[in-house]
């Protein structure tokens, strides 16, 4: 180790800093700390402070933690780069805010301090806040209308029971749909914390792709980059979200779907469109003569069939971009 006295401990740290490429801190926001930098400690717990002609003297200890030989084996030591670690709310009873957090939002402890308590999802609750931060209690201001906790959920239906199920919970607005198609409604909690709940950006475009909307139509609609879009309807390809009939059409988005209808493979491609006990002309084709699991594994797709199978109400344009869909469709499934 090395003892350094200097007439001029920001010249001293700056050189330091400089010669390993990182910017200097100012020395206001490290004293009575130990700061890691790159492997070297810089301990400003034991700074010594005399004065003279205005000149300020401060000793301290550089430790070198063989920051060379820490490079040569790849071993990864701490920085002073910073790290956003979590978001703590000021709570006047501890007890009655963590029944809240678990009925409503599923939040469990992760870490009990006693009056600071971390939840699983980086929610800290914090009991006199103003001891600890140094406030007076008249400053304390719960319900600032500045800022918002915001949670989303991939079945808002779900949320909202168990919301109804607790009518001592103060809603700023009731349920709404925002410009973006998004559902969501605000809450407080009891301290007065204002809370957003709202379903995912992923589920409203899911949503819009079920509905038969593309990826153009739908990141216009929910007013999101068609990148993000575009991956989200990836994902939705994917995933078990819609119920592909043979010819790629997803009978999720057929109004019938559920109460007149099953589904085209529920039931074996007799649907409602056709006459009682007849198959649909291109299951029938697909499933029965070729024996093929959909029309993706067929090279005549599309064909003839799907020409005579059109529905009535398209256009001819609308009906050209259900074939582009659908055979989109095929190719993920």
């Amino acid at each position: 180790t090395s003892r350094i006295c200097c007439g001029n401990l920001n010249d001293i740290i700056r050189w330091i800093f400089a010669g390993q490429g990182r910017a200097p801190v100012k020395m206001s926001e490290i004293f009575n700390t130990t700061v890691v930098t790159d492997g070297i400690i810089y301990d400003y717990s034991e700074r010594k402070c005399c004065f003279k002609t205005g000149i300020g003297i401060f000793s301290f200890r550089l430790y070198i933690k063989a920051i060379l030989s820490r490079r040569k084996t790849g071993e990864k030591g701490m920085d002073m780069r910073m790290k956003y670690s979590c978001v703590l709310i000021a709570v006047k009873d501890m007890e009655k805010s963590l029944r809240f957090y678990k009925e409503l939002f599923g939040q469990e402890v992760t870490l009990d301090l006693g009056d600071n308590k971390a939840l699983k999802d980086g929610l800290v609750l914090q009991a006199h806040f103003d001891e600890l931060a140094g406030f007076t209690k008249e400053t304390m201001k719960y319900r600032s209308n500045t800022m918002e906790l915001y949670f989303e959920t991939e079945d808002f239906e779900g949320f909202m029971e168990v919301l109804d199920a607790h009518p001592e919970v103060e809603r700023l607005h009731d349920a709404k749909t925002f410009p973006w198609l998004q559902r969501g409604i605000r809450i407080f909690d009891p301290d007065g914390h204002l809370i957003e709940v709202s379903e995912s950006m992923y589920s409203v475009a899911c949503r819009l792709f079920a509905s038969g909307k593309d990826i153009a139509e739908t990141s216009e609609l929910i007013q999101h980059p068609v990148d993000l879009v575009t991956i989200w309807h990836e994902e939705y390809m994917k995933s078990g979200q819609r119920d592909f009939s043979v010819c790629g059409t997803d009978c999720t988005t057929c109004y019938c779907f559920g109460e007149m209808c099953a589904g085209c493979n529920a039931c074996s491609g007799k649907v409602f469109h056709v006459p009682e006990g007849q198959t649909c002309a291109i299951y029938d084709c697909t499933v029965n003569s070729k024996g093929y699991k959909h029309c993706g594994e067929c090279d005549a797709a599309p064909c003839e069939i799907w020409m005579k199978t059109r529905d009535p109400k398209f256009t001819d344009e609308e009906f050209d971009e259900n074939i582009r869909m659908r055979m989109e469709a095929l190719k993920n499934i």
